[in-house]
């Protein structure tokens, strides 16, 4: 089982890490790469991502029919198809095709990689496993960021195709790691799945609803601080490219200290905690035009740190708990549901977002607040119709 477990975490580490550096350079391989129009770009990955969530439940449904190591592969090898064919995209249709392809990859993966990290580790040792993943995709996603500065210079085509071709690779060798894993079907006892045992699962489905308010808040929590620091504030970029990096920074380095922390306490109590600290980061945030620049600067920095913390905090408490909670012999079912209340919130944040914004920066900041305020009390209602193992602290390991 330890064995398994190290390839597994080797697989998606390496999925991770990718995946969290294509993201910054998607639209400068689009745009530099390929010569589309930067709003058509980003419209067009925009459309595919939308696109691919549509088949979250198609996922969840051969999840439970096949098992998930058979999924992750064919994750992996979807999205190597999709970056092999990155390169020969060369107007918006394409890319939107392509991207939605490479979305439905990312929903085989996201729907199955919790299920599979569950049975091959178990209890709090879940979350362990989400926490090494988490804090690759941050490395990743600021390895992508650092390097903007400097490849961005190199604007011939090959040196982007490269880079998709490299990402492709990385999912080859992903969906190798994880075709030596051992099946992990549904034990014969499990009963058969089907939708009305997940959505007619109350808490399950509530839980899944206030978990909304987690991933509204992640997605949200650097998307406008560029805006908000240049045409609001009239400060230097720096400021926002500063607070971003210290947040990637202490995501990566306190991932795993933090869920050390939280397997003394429930889950559920983690993602209260959780819940609390982004609701004041956010309030740290609102006063910030009624503020010196330099105190707004020390507010924002304070802020990308508190965010960083609670998203160690609920990220992989809140994958590893709706694992736990999924009905038995529809965990592919649950899995895709729950992965929905991760796509959601990303795809309608920048739209969200810039509504609130044209209303004040006060007004953004003060929402973001009260919905994670909210969530407060909905975990509180959930928390005694939750299985024993969210509401109450890991065992202790024996000496």
């Amino acid at each position: 089982m330890v064995r398994d477990r190290r390839l597994f975490l080797a697989a998606t580490l390496i999925d991770a890490l990718g995946s969290g550096l294509w993201v910054p350079f998607a639209l400068l391989f689009l745009v530099h790469g390929q010569g589309l129009g930067l709003v058509d770009a980003g419209t067009s990955l925009s459309t595919g991502a939308v696109l691919a969530l549509v088949t979250g439940p198609a996922a969840g449904v051969a999840m439970d029919r096949f098992g998930p190591r058979a999924l992750l592969v064919a994750g992996n090898l979807v999205r190597l198809g999709a970056f092999c064919a990155y390169p020969f995209v060369h107007s918006g249709w394409q890319v939107v095709v392509v991207s939605a392809v490479a979305g439905f990859g990312d929903r085989l993966f996201w729907t199955c990689n919790a299920p599979m990290a569950a049975r091959l580790a178990g209890g709090r040792d879940t979350d362990r496993v989400l926490a090494t993943q988490t804090a690759g995709r941050f490395a990743g996603a600021g390895v992508g960021a650092a390097a903007m500065a400097v490849l961005p210079t190199f604007t011939s085509p090959w040196a982007f195709h490269l880079l998709a071709y490299v990402n492709a690779a990385s999912f080859a060798v992903a969906a190798v790691l994880i075709r030596l894993l051992p099946r992990a079907e549904a034990r014969a006892d499990s009963p058969a799945g089907s939708w009305r045992a997940v959505l007619g699962d109350r808490p399950f489905t509530g839980f899944c609803v206030t978990h909304l308010a987690f991933t509204f808040a992640s997605a949200s929590k650097f998307a406008v601080l560029p805006i908000v620091v240049r045409d609001l504030l009239h400060g230097p970029q720096w400021i926002a490219g500063t607070a971003i990096t210290l947040g990637t920074v202490v995501v990566v380095t306190t991932q795993r200290p933090v869920v050390a922390v939280l397997a003394r306490r429930s889950r559920t109590a983690g993602l209260i905690g959780a819940a609390v600290l982004f609701a004041a980061c956010f309030a740290l945030l609102i006063p910030l035009e009624a503020v010196p620049l330099g105190v707004a600067t020390g507010l924002i920095l304070a802020a990308s740190v508190g965010f960083s913390v609670a998203e160690a905090m609920f990220g992989p408490t809140a994958t590893a708990a709706a694992a736990e909670a999924a009905p038995p012999g529809a965990e592919g079912r649950a899995s895709s549901i729950f992965q929905l209340s991760w796509g959601l919130p990303v795809a309608l944040a920048p739209g969200l977002l810039s509504l609130l914004l044209t209303a004040g920066n006060a007004l953004t900041w003060s929402v973001l607040a009260l919905t994670c305020a909210a969530a407060v009390p909905a975990l509180l209602a959930l928390r005694n119709r939750l299985p024993a193992a969210l509401r109450e602290p890991s065992p202790p390991v024996p000496a």
